[in-house]
């Protein structure tokens, strides 16, 4: 379900009522496997006959561990558990530890995350499709993929779930880089309180970063629950002029209508507001890595999203849901950044002359029916999804320019965009031989309008865009513990208000991706290794000497990711997890074709292992990137200016020990204490967004102390 608030087993101290209540709605949407399903009906024989029913409705089901198992593709679920153990600084460092992503750090504090999935572009993470519960959380789902909002704390999360192949059919567009499900907390069945502080100290820095969390949420009766949520990050990073303020207010609200009809609301107010340090030139880096050469860059966010979801169970074929879900959300974000208007504007050796801004207003609408529908034949199961989605985005878009020592404010750009959006997916989960071989076809249709108005030169252009997207996936259980896996998959991103505004009509980017697999799941042991390819055709880059989006080709991306986790059975108290990935990005088309694509780096190692003793967890983590180049041309030599030039390789260790201070039936303290960057390797990027020449520095040794209490 949308906001993952239902456990498979209802805690007994709910009413007998609510229990059967809850038991009725879960099974009838529920998505994890046969297995799984098994599971259930154990807890409760006299259920046993709703119990056989499996519908999926959902390609990705609950982002449940247990989905993972026999998924047709490469996929990794983060539990809050887990990323708390790699002592993990936001969101997107916790995504570091994950096989084929590689993430930029802006901020120090996560509030601006750029991530990159298996080599495509990390700006704003733009090339990857993020859902919060399952609801688009990007700007303009179609229009501005960007996040230059990111509307979530890591405090919030239960768990990440990080899927790169297979899912394109019923979540588009802008999957090339595979989908990430932001899953919050659930409402606990007994009334539940929770608070915590993570006081996170910079050994270089000014201001400790210090996140505060509240929560409180339970069912108030048999059919009703309901939780609030605030989260508040306040504080410096490691650089000077990095303060940062951050508000996060949450609520959610869980409504059993009936034993067959379910209403699930969400409600969430972001704010953001940091100053941005920007990146150094070599010399001023060289002289001290935390300072800032860039007093006028800041980036003020806030958003107001929401969503309404009913589920209804109907008794068609041998069990079937039908559900609906409406969101949208109303988001404005400024930045400003200072440049000097003679050579290169964003030199960060030299003052800044004039100060620009990009304030921008999203309004996004949303609604979403989908019915899925089981049939068990004597041989044959067959697991229907049929879904449409008409989305709305309204997008101001402006850009104004004044001398720093003040004067006229002149106004460089003033865009607007309205898109409809209209898309439908079909797909059939066919089990074959008891289900040991699952085939599912599918096939997704995205029809976009687009209407773009420049007001500052009074003219209008409009773009339309119609593509059939198929997907196909394949999963065959070897064994019990084996499952074999291939997929393939159509994707697309549109093009994005700044690609429309130079030529009107402009064709989006395609990519079909390939997945070849194979997963392992045992209780102590578990493995996957996925090969995969992905042929980008089409693909826009944004070329800031020109000030123009171009189409550079084609692009392959390929390569082969491994990971693994053991506990031994002579030594059950530790376990140990590990990952491999290659990657091999090159330019296929122009004048730089075979080279090596920005930031992309070919190796990639994640590891960690912990250790319990007593009532101590200690666990020691970390990444390794191998170095990468800062252009598409591949310049070795780094000059004066830091413009281009390799990025060089680095590993960052990370420590963190946990414990349980108290705990009882109903209450917990935890302890955990934690050391990142442990031996503080220097390190830095390149090339990000509002200060794309330099070094950007990352950040050095930091400690967290983190204490939870739940009662």
């Amino acid at each position: 379900m949308f906001n993952q608030n239902l456990d498979s087993k209802p805690q007994t101290s709910l009413p007998k009522q609510a229990q059967q209540t809850l038991r009725l709605s879960v099974l009838a949407t529920a998505i994890a496997s046969v297995t799984s399903m098994s599971a259930i009906a154990a807890s409760d024989t006299q259920t046993s006959e709703v119990e056989t029913l499996v519908v999926k409705g959902s390609l990705i089901g609950h982002s449940e561990l247990e989905d993972v198992k026999e998924y047709p593709g490469a996929r990794n679920i983060l539990t809050q558990d887990q990323i708390k153990k790699t002592s993990a600084l936001s969101i997107d460092s916790a995504l570091q530890s994950v096989p084929g992503i590689k993430v930029q750090d802006e901020t120090g504090t996560g509030v601006l995350p750029n991530i990159s999935v298996r080599g495509l572009k990390a700006s704003r993470s733009g090339h990857a499709q993020f859902l919060m519960d399952g609801v688009p959380l990007t700007l303009a789902p179609y229009g501005h993929t960007g996040q230059s909002i990111f509307p979530a704390t890591m405090a919030t999360l239960d768990r990440i779930d990080i899927v790169r192949g297979g899912a394109a059919v019923q979540y588009g567009p802008n999957n090339v880089g595979g989908v990430i499900n932001l899953v919050t907390k659930p409402i606990p069945h007994q009334w539940q309180t929770e608070i915590s502080n993570r006081l996170t100290v910079f050994e270089d820095g000014n201001t400790p970063l210090n996140d505060v969390y509240l929560r409180t949420g339970g069912w108030l009766n048999d059919t009703l629950a309901l939780q609030v949520e605030g989260n508040f990050l306040t504080g410096d990073s490691f650089r000077d002029h990095s303060d940062t303020d951050v508000t996060n207010f949450q609520a959610k609200l869980q409504w059993l209508l009936s034993d067959t009809q379910e209403l699930q609301a969400f409600v969430q107010r972001y704010d953001a507001d940091t100053q941005m340090p920007g990146a150094l030139a070599p010399a001023d880096y060289d002289d001290d890595r935390t300072q800032s050469k860039r007093p006028y860059d800041e980036y003020q966010g806030e958003s107001t999203r929401w969503s309404l979801k009913y589920l209804h169970d109907l008794a068609i074929a041998d069990g079937a849901e039908f559900e609906i879900l409406t969101f949208g959300h109303n988001s404005d974000r400024f930045f400003q950044w200072g440049y000097n208007n003679t050579g290169d504007w964003a030199d960060p050796s030299r003052p800044s002359t004039h100060i620009r801004t990009s304030p921008r207003q999203f309004e996004v609408y949303g609604i979403e029916p989908k019915l899925a529908v089981y049939v068990a034949g004597p041989s044959v199961t067959q697991n229907w999804i049929f879904g449409a989605r008409y989305v709305n985005e309204e997008i101001d878009y402006k850009t104004t320019t004044a001398p720093v020592t003040g004067g006229a404010v002149t106004i460089d750009r003033d865009w607007h965009s309205d898109t409809d959006a209209y898309a439908g997916y079909i797909s059939n989960e066919i089990g074959l031989f008891n289900d040991r071989l699952k085939v599912t076809p599918g096939i997704r249709y995205e029809t976009v309008k687009m209407a773009f108005d420049d007001f500052g030169k009074d003219t209008s252009k409009d773009n339309k865009v119609t593509e059939w997207l198929p997907g196909l996936t394949l999963a065959y259980n070897l064994t019990d513990q084996w499952v074999a896996y291939t997929n393939a998959q159509k994707s697309l991103r549109v093009p994005q208000i700044s690609d429309v505004r130079t030529d009107g009509e402009k064709s989006s980017e395609l990519a079909w991706n390939y997945e070849l697999g194979a997963r392992y799941t045992q209780d102590s042991t578990s493995f996957n290794v996925a090969l995969y390819r992905i042929d980008f055709k089409d693909k826009l880059e944004w070329n800031p000497t020109t000030q123009v989006t171009e189409n550079i080709g084609k692009t392959l991306h390929q390569g082969i990711e491994l990971s693994a986790r053991h506990v031994p059975e002579s030594l059950p108290a530790l376990s140990l997890g590990g990952g491999y990935t290659y990657l091999d990005a090159t330019l296929e088309e122009g004048e730089n074709e075979g080279n090596q694509l920005a930031h992309t780096s070919k190796h990639q190692l994640n590891w960690d292992a912990t250790y319990t003793f007593s009532k101590l967890e200690a666990t020691l983590s970390g990444y390794y990137f191998s170095d990468a180049y800062s252009d598409d041309a591949n310049t070795v030599e780094e000059d004066s200016i830091g413009k281009a030039g390799k990025i060089p390789a680095y590993m960052v260790w990370n420590l963190n020990i946990g414990s349980d201070l108290y705990k009882d039936e109903s209450s917990k303290l935890r302890m955990n204490l934690g050391v990142n960057n442990l031996f503080d390797e220097d390190y830095y990027f390149r090339g990000i967004d509002t200060s794309p020449t330099g070094r950007y520095p990352a950040s050095g040794r930091s400690y967290v102390l983190d204490l939870n209490y739940q009662f």
